[in-house]
């Protein structure tokens, strides 16, 4: 992750668009941030922009693997609503 300022931006604009092809370029400005986000050559259907369909289901892939190894953690009924965040 490269954190820039607007001014750094508007001076380099097209190094950090390269970078962005690599690794998350975040932009400050004043008490704000915002990130050059690389979409690839068209629009996402989904509307999360920080996920492309291939690392979701590779991120699934490796949960059901973790699943068939044993890698898991059983929560109680009542704990689950706490572990999401929820309660």
């Amino acid at each position: 992750m490269l954190v820039i300022s607007t001014r750094e931006l508007t001076q380099n604009q097209s190094k950090f668009f390269e970078i962005a092809n690599e690794q998350r370029v975040i932009i400050k400005r004043k008490n704000r941030f915002f990130q050059i986000v690389d979409l690839g050559e068209s629009i996402p259907e989904s509307n999360d922009v920080y996920m492309t369909k291939e690392e979701m289901y590779a991120k699934l892939d490796r949960g059901i693997e973790d699943y068939k190894n044993g890698n898991v953690k059983e929560l109680a009924a009542e704990d689950i609503n706490s572990f999401l965040g929820l309660i």
